[in-house]
């Protein structure tokens, strides 16, 4: 998986991430260790949800957040995207694979309240061009760092 540090990256095109600081909500699909969550929460964001189909992730997300007791609101879950109904929020972050970002792709747009951002990563270039055509048409930035991308995708 992509490294989330390659998505709290000052330079373009991940501005939207940066943008948590203006925003409502943010969520995090995906959340694994709960770092872009916690980050938003940093940035300024009024609540951040992340959110994990693993027990495990969760559990260790909430034990990051513990070691920041400083940051919040930050909430947890426990869901599988495709079978729980996302809240609506500003930015979503997705680190996904590409595959599943493919598989999901209509559930994601539908969180981003608009206008909004949504910045998938998680996938291969060599994945790029499915997960691109999953979410066309759209306005969207991209990054590479290595094998990984990064796409912003601006929800209108």
């Amino acid at each position: 998986m992509a490294i989330p540090r390659f998505l709290l990256a000052r330079d373009p095109p991940l501005d939207g991430i940066r943008n948590w600081a203006s925003s409502n909500d943010s969520l995090d699909v995906g959340t694994g260790s709960g770092i872009l969550a916690i980050a938003a929460s940093i940035l300024g964001a009024a609540e951040a949800i992340g959110l994990d189909a693993d027990a495990d992730a969760v559990q260790s997300a909430t034990e990051n957040l513990l070691l920041n007791p400083w940051v919040g609101p930050v909430h947890f879950v426990r869901a599988d995207l495709t079978t729980t109904s996302l809240p609506v929020s500003d930015v979503v972050v997705a680190n996904l694979t590409g595959a599943l970002l493919v598989r999901s792709a209509d559930i994601l747009k539908a969180a981003v309240r608009r206008p909004g951002a949504l910045i998938v990563s998680g996938l291969l270039e060599s994945e790029e061009e499915a997960v691109g055509q999953a979410f066309a048409p759209a306005d969207t930035l991209r990054r590479q760092e290595d094998e990984w991308v990064c796409l912003t995708i601006r929800m209108r």
